[in-house]
């Protein structure tokens, strides 16, 4: 019994992604060129009609392309034969494959359309023949078969793809001329032999006639050249091409299987100086792109043609087989040759806009440039800085992992029988490493502290609405509100802005009520703004004693001037001791002590001087300093000693003991 092919069956098992829409419009092109080379036609001819939806006009405001509903290919080649016939109605049918052809390239038609009509002239027994029929989804596929004589002198066959399925038609690109530009890209190869067909592209919707072969001559011909490279003793031949024309938007490497392309690989960021589009010898900016050909290529291409059956890495039982990764990257090596001349001036300008970033925005990167530069690609010497930074993070993330990789294994390189001397260079490499890291650290540290003042500074300034903001901001800044120590590293919080000592402490808690702090023993429900409980250190009486000194922070609104007797930053702090004195400590493993005596209390206000604040400060027995920002004093009866300061003498102060860092950096020392 004969094998019976259900068309639908197969038309399900093919994999057509809707980013390859005009896949289908090639199969049919390519057959028009191999019924052409068939026919021995010297004078081949080649028409695409673009078939576009003529109601979607109207209803376009813009008037733009209307959508493509389908194509129309014609060609004067062999025609469709009997035996042509018979090779349509055989899935997956061998009498191409001299041609690379896989005999499932039609089955993409229904994939993407609803039907194929087509129609042909013929010769058989040195008589005219003609012959039509329809394309379909079901079945055996071929349905209202008819054949004829025919009056027509010339062989010819005419297929028409109809109905573009949404999928794919909201992907296909909607211009002719950039229609044009795929299908010569496409067919490069075709277009590149002496007796390439003529081939025209012509669009019913505007009525636009495109030829295509001038579209190359002018594009692509005259701006190409061949190269010959080998991976593993196997030849790869490479094409590349200047495109000119203004569609094209990135660089491609096109690996082609029997003079087609299957894959593109975009290599746009991939190598130095490789910006959006280069700037030839006469001045034009062009597109690369490159076309890669091989007998590996040929041989491993996927029967859809949309990918290959290449290993992505070595495999260890065949060593000597190519595999995709060593094709990608030799070709883009090879590319990477070709366009060193236009490439070369722009990594030369995107040098130069690396070292001004970092010598001027991010002198964090300078102790480590020698050791990153080369992994920062940059695509255009007019980047953001924001975007700059981002990729300088990047490189430095890496260099950081490559660092502890590398100490991993000088620890394992220790424990096994190595050589000294080779040991010590990779030690001393290893070293210059880390320091370079750690500079950059420090670096990173008195950049932030930079930003820190700069962005506190615009907090202050009035707002748009006329008000100022509240207190909440800058105390975020300082100390995230309702957190501890526990939760905030020591590099996330900002306390050096009131007092570096503030940095070193055993715990401290911002926003929290005092009886959840577990150092305390208390039931009170106040919340001061921060209270830090300083460490012991040298001077501790005892190892129960676990912290000397309380400070406690408080903030008030910006510009606020209504402090009263009973309402002011005084009386509060007053109660947070008293609060604090009448609780229990306890120690760090939970054991409860009896509150010390002799604990001390440093207290700081920071808000804005106002008359009534000052008022309130010289009833509590405040001195006024001497440059007039703020007011200090000891009040012996609670053991502590105040400080008033200003938001403005908080950054100035914070600024003067960072400015040698800052000078040391070539950071600007002023705030603005």
């Amino acid at each position: 019994m004969p094998m019976y092919t259900d068309v639908l069956g197969r038309v399900r098992n093919i994999n057509l992604r809707p980013s390859k829409p005009l896949l289908p419009l090639f199969e049919a092109v390519v057959n028009s060129f191999d019924a052409i080379e068939s026919a021995g036609e010297t004078h081949g001819r080649i028409e695409i009609i673009v078939n576009r939806d003529s109601a979607s006009l109207l209803l376009k405001a813009d008037r733009t392309a209307p959508d493509i509903t389908g194509f129309e290919i014609k060609d004067n080649g062999i025609g469709f034969t009997d035996d042509s016939l018979i090779s349509f109605q055989t899935s997956d049918t061998t009498s191409k494959v001299k041609r690379g052809g896989k005999g499932v390239g039609r089955f993409l038609w229904l994939v993407a359309f609803d039907k194929v009509e087509i129609e042909s002239h013929y010769v058989d027994a040195a008589q005219m023949k003609y012959r039509r029929f329809s394309f379909v989804p079901k079945g055996d596929g071929v349905e209202n078969l008819e054949s004829s004589s025919s009056e027509k002198r010339e062989c010819s066959t005419d297929v028409r793809l109809i109905g573009f399925k949404d999928r794919y038609a909201k992907t296909c690109p909607k211009k002719p001329e950039t229609l044009a530009a795929y299908i010569v890209e496409h067919f490069l190869s075709y277009f590149f032999r002496k007796n390439c067909p003529s081939i025209i592209l012509r669009d019913n919707g505007s009525d636009e006639i495109l030829n295509l072969n001038d579209f190359f001559e002018q594009e692509m011909a005259a701006n190409s050249k061949l190269d010959l490279y080998k991976i593993k003793s196997q030849d790869f031949l490479m094409r590349h091409v200047k495109l000119y024309s203004s569609h094209a938007n990135d660089h491609y490497i096109h690996f082609c299987a029997y003079d087609r392309v299957v894959k593109s690989e975009k290599i746009t960021g991939r190598l130095p100086g490789l910006i959006k589009r280069l700037q030839g010898e006469d001045g034009r900016t062009f597109v690369y792109a490159s076309y890669v050909e091989s007998a590996v290529l040929d041989a491993c291409v996927t029967s859809e043609r949309s990918d290959f059956n290449i290993a992505e890495d070595l495999h260890e039982l065949l060593p000597e087989e190519v595999v995709w990764s060593e094709i990608k990257k030799a070709s883009i090596d090879q590319s990477g040759a070709f366009l060193k001349a236009f490439t070369e001036p722009v990594t030369k300008k995107i040098k130069e806009r690396l070292e001004s970033f970092v010598e001027t925005e991010a002198p964090m990167y300078r102790p480590i440039m020698n050791h990153i530069a080369e992994n920062v690609v940059i695509c255009d010497p007019e980047i953001k800085n924001d975007d700059l930074d981002l990729k300088m993070y990047e490189a430095y993330q890496s260099l950081q992992l490559k660092a502890k990789a590398d100490g991993k294994s000088l620890m394992k390189d220790i424990e096994s029988d190595t050589d000294f001397e080779d040991y010590e260079n990779k030690l001393k490499e290893y070293f210059d490493l880390v320091t370079a890291l750690n500079s950059s650290d420090l670096a990173r540290y008195v950049c932030h502290r930079r930003a820190v003042l700069d962005f506190l500074y615009k907090q202050l300034t009035i707002k748009d609405s006329g008000k100022y903001r509240t207190e909440d901001r800058i105390h975020d800044i300082i100390f995230p509100r309702g957190s501890t120590s526990a939760e905030v590293e020591f590099d996330k919080h900002n306390l050096w802005l009131i007092d570096e000592k503030l940095a070193y402490h055993k715990f401290l808690a911002s926003d929290k009520q005092l009886r959840t702090m577990k150092p305390l023993k208390s039931h009170s429900k106040k919340e001061p703004d921060i209270i830090v409980f300083d460490k012991a250190c040298a001077f501790s009486p005892s190892k129960e004693m676990t912290f000397p000194t309380i400070t406690i922070i408080e903030f008030k609104r910006p510009m606020r001037d209504d402090y009263t007797k009973d309402d002011n930053p005084f009386n509060q702090v007053v109660e947070y001791i008293e609060a604090i004195k009448a609780g229990k400590a306890r120690t760090t493993d939970g054991r409860q002590i009896p509150f010390q005596q002799g604990i001390h209390f440093f207290c700081y206000i920071v808000c804005d001087i106002a008359a009534s604040l000052e008022k309130q400060a010289k009833f509590f027995g405040l001195d006024k300093t001497a440059d007039g920002q703020g007011f200090f004093g000891y009040q012996k009866n609670y053991d502590a000693y105040f400080e008033v300061i200003s938001y403005s003498k908080m950054i100035a102060d914070a600024k003067m003991r960072n400015a040698v860092l800052f000078d040391k950096l070539n950071l600007p020392t002023s705030i603005s």
